[in-house]
């Protein structure tokens, strides 16, 4: 069996590999990619897996990104320390979804699932699911509901409503929340708290009803928004609360998408 490793963290794929090579010794590790941007670039190159065990998020970026840009036609088992990606991995050939830490009795699940897909009735069960997942008319989407952000040596609950935007600025992403003035004189906590996730990251675990993604380095609140000024070349400047220090500007292509958006709900 050839097994591809989709993992941005070295102990952890060593981890994945040592538990395999126990559980199958004949098993072929024919790569680790440890990245989106790796896996563009070695996909071409490497020999074609039966099987793939992939990390979900990588350095720069979700591995839906990649999964979606490359040929796959082997099942896949993602492993990850986060459980709000489980509908959105059975839509990629998904057989299971294993939370980290990864242990022996897991993967030897997993595996058995892999092995099962030989039985017709089964392949067909699980091609089924993936149909009805994919379509999710029954299943309502749930969105992230809250951060643990870290301040300094301690770490903050925040809610998501509670956020005003998510902004980027020099390759960090801070998240900005309301502006609420008595909690701000009785304490000397900042709005703004730093963030170990990506935009993109954000902009599949938010409720698209509430956050918009205004442009390559924000992401708002409807409640938010004050207003939306007339700015050239068809574009629209956001006016929000509390104020950016950086100016929000929805461009020319996107501003039908936002009035929609607005519009809606």
């Amino acid at each position: 069996m050839r097994v591809l490793i989709i993992e941005d963290e070295q102990t952890a794929a060593s981890h994945i590999i040592a538990l395999l090579r126990e559980i199958e010794p004949e098993l072929h590790v024919i790569g680790v990619i440890d990245s989106v941007e790796d896996g563009r670039v070695q996909w071409p190159t490497l020999p074609t897996p039966d099987l793939i065990f992939s990390d979900i998020q990588l350095a720069d970026g979700l591995s839906f990104s990649l999964l979606e840009t490359v040929p796959v036609a082997c099942p896949i088992i993602f492993t990850t320390a986060y459980d709000e990606y489980a509908i959105r991995a059975f839509r990629h050939n998904s057989i299971d979804y294993l939370l980290k830490p990864i242990d022996r009795e897991s993967l030897e699940g997993g595996l058995q699932k892999y092995r099962s897909l030989a039985q017709p009735a089964t392949h067909e069960l699980i091609r089924q699911m993936q149909t009805l997942l994919s379509g999710r008319a029954f299943l309502p989407q749930t969105y992230r509901q809250s951060f643990l952000l870290q301040f300094r040596d301690k770490l903050m609950p925040v809610k998501v409503a509670d956020v005003a935007y998510f902004g980027i600025e020099g390759g960090v992403v801070s998240a900005t929340l309301h502006d609420r003035t008595t909690e701000r004189r009785l304490s000397d906590r900042p709005i703004s708290y730093v963030m170990d996730l990506t935009l993109e990251d954000l902009e599949t675990q938010l409720d698209p009803q509430q956050f918009f993604r205004a442009n390559r380095q924000f992401i708002v609140a409807r409640n938010s928004i004050r207003e939306a000024e007339l700015y050239f070349n068809g574009r629209l400047q956001l006016r929000l609360h509390p104020e950016s220090s950086v100016q929000v500007l929805i461009s020319k292509d996107r501003v039908s998408l936002f009035k929609k958006w607005m519009e809606a709900f």
